[in-house]
């Protein structure tokens, strides 16, 4: 007899092999039987009509914080996910001296737009190394398994100071070796890999780049030598420069002579240059594997957001402190309205509010957003397309949206580009064989982006409801976002459905998922803010074996763990 049975499913194994029908038997924390099981389990659970997967492998989140107060994970683990990855990005809490908290505070606030307030009151530091902070994490209990990268900021900062890690300084040779050491300490210690920031786009809350973005080619090229030298671990890069010589040089070199993975996500350039070597050299071993999103990332503008087309209007900056309801009274007021419309915004000239200021007034990839969103919507619905059939100006439209619903209707913002108002060139990306799901953000972007619906929203969107071109195969999408994911770091005991595999399975009523519309809430340490994003049509997700929740309700069991390192199966 087995611990568990589920029976009659459409299993898509993760494999990127068709779907089939069949039964799989879980003893303990492992699969034991895919196909027909014909002993009985103490429990069973009759799948028919329903999909079933490996569990989610997020690989770009930033939970840093949030795993010292919040066992959910959430959104992530609402989404199917069992498996996260967090210090993408070059951000994360350690190495830390004692007494220089708060500069990790800045920069995670800064990058990841996380509330300080809530970081300062949620986390103990009760750490100084990397290792020390996987030790407080592994006193924790999770329901999804948690997998953390040592970022370069922490390390830059640790070794060189605070006040000359983010200047244009190089580091010295000395330096450069004892941020070495304390990268392949922490991957000793069980990090997934190291992980850097190299995008102008990444400031601190004064608006200083992070540590790293500028280091010269000698310190990465040795960075990264540290991870061969652990024997494993992944780099993670979030660059301006791929399709640089200055960058694909040192990167080529890593990836071509380590025998290590690299995955990224290109913030600007061509990226076609740098995904061509990807997919002429990934059939060859060379395990270079660029991220993407479903969808372009979402600003979403809400009178609650980091900002909106109305932030820097005078006239905003005088009531942007009060509630939301004495907020939405004043902007109901005819004269108000008419006032705000009249004056023009006030952004100062940083590189990063030049860069607000576009997005912001870009109102031909703005579109509201009904209970269920379309993230593939045409020009027409566009706050310029209804302007256009309105005979409005476009702030009108935009200030008229943002007072619906008690002024809780949010604006989709494209950040990333839509070519054509079609998800066309998305599809590309997902379908090279060199990439991976990954972008989701996960705990980050707290006032302004939720992204990490991303692994329901493919399935839905790709496999099943796109309208507006072709669909992406339900096998395909799946395993991108499992057995890839979980490969890229060295996680081989996951993302797939077979014999010996952890036993970490989403069971799907797929006719019926579907993703809502996001929500502010207040749920933070101290009453900070963040934007979720809820979803229904899990009828369970199981994590090693247990069941986490079961009809979009979490059970209340917490069986994830820390994860220490590379992992294996005996498959």
């Amino acid at each position: 007899m087995h611990d568990f049975v589920i029976r009659n499913g459409k299993i898509v194994d993760g494999t990127g092999e068709k779907p089939f029908i069949g039964d799989i038997a879980i003893d303990g924390n492992k699969i034991t039987a895919v196909g027909e099981v014909n002993d009985t389990g103490q429990k069973e659970i009759d799948a028919k009509d329903k999909v079933i997967t490996p569990g989610w492998v997020d690989i770009h989140t930033h939970y840093d914080g949030q795993v010292c107060w919040d066992p959910y994970l959430t959104p992530s683990s609402w989404h199917g996910v069992t498996t996260v990855v967090m210090g993408n990005c070059g951000v994360g809490f350690a190495p830390v001296k004692p007494g220089s908290e708060d500069y990790l505070i800045q920069l995670m606030e800064g990058v990841e737009d996380i509330p300080g307030t809530a970081l300062h009151e949620g986390i103990d530091f009760d750490w100084e190394s990397f290792p020390e902070y996987l030790d407080a994490i592994d006193k924790k209990e999770f329901v999804v398994d948690v997998g953390a990268m040592v970022g370069h900021g922490p390390i830059r900062s640790y070794v060189m100071g605070y006040d000359r890690c983010q200047g244009k300084d190089d580091a010295s040779d000395e330096e450069i070796k004892e941020m070495a050491k304390l990268i392949k300490e922490a991957i000793e210690a069980g990090a997934l890999g190291f992980s850097s920031s190299r995008t102008y786009l990444h400031t601190d809350v004064q608006g200083k780049y992070v540590p790293g973005t500028e280091a010269g080619q000698a310190e990465m090229r040795a960075l990264s030598q540290a991870i061969a030298a652990a024997g494993e671990g992944t780099l993670e890069l979030v660059s301006d420069w791929m399709d640089q010589d200055i960058e694909l040089d040192w990167v080529k070199e890593f990836v071509e002579t380590t025998g290590r993975t690299l995955t990224y996500a290109q913030t600007s350039g061509d990226p076609f240059k740098t995904w061509k070597y990807c997919e002429e050299n990934f059939s060859k071993g060379v395990n270079i594997r660029p991220q993407f999103a479903g969808r372009p990332t979402g600003l979403l503008f809400s009178l609650e957001s980091s900002i909106h087309p109305f932030v820097a209007h005078p006239s905003f900056r005088e009531i942007a402190d009060l509630p939301l309801e004495e907020k939405v009274q004043r902007m109901k007021d005819p004269e108000f309205k008419k006032q705000i419309l009249s004056e023009d915004s006030s952004f100062g000239e940083g590189r990063n509010l030049k860069l607000a200021k576009r997005l912001i007034s870009s109102f031909e990839t703005q579109f509201p957003m009904d209970e269920i969103p379309n993230y593939e919507p045409k020009i027409e619905d566009s706050i310029a397309g209804i302007a256009k059939s309105t005979g409005k100006s476009e702030l009108e439209v935009a200030y008229e949206e943002m007072l619906k619903n008690d002024g809780k209707t949010f604006i989709y913002a494209c950040f990333a580009p839509y070519p054509n108002h079609t998800l066309d060139f998305y599809k590309t990306i997902i379908e090279f064989n060199s990439s991976v799901a990954g972008l989701s953000d996960g705990g980050a972007h707290c006032g302004l982006i939720c992204d990490a619906s991303m692994p329901t929203w493919n399935v839905t969107h790709w496999t099943r409801d796109r309208d507006r071109g072709e669909k992406i195969p339900i096998e395909y999408i799946v395993n991108k976002q499992t057995r890839e994911t979980a490969r890229t770091f060295g996680l081989f005991d996951r993302g797939e459905l077979k014999e010996g595999y952890l036993a970490d399975i989403n069971i799907i009523n797929y006719d019926d998922l579907k993703v809502y519309k996001p929500e502010m809430v207040h749920d933070l340490p101290t009453g900070g803010r963040r934007i979720i994003q809820k979803c229904s049509g899990y009828a369970a997700t199981i994590k090693s074996g247990v069941i986490t929740y079961k009809n979009d309700k979490a059970t209340g069991l917490l069986p994830g763990s820390l994860i220490r390192g590379e992992q294996s199966t005996a498959a």
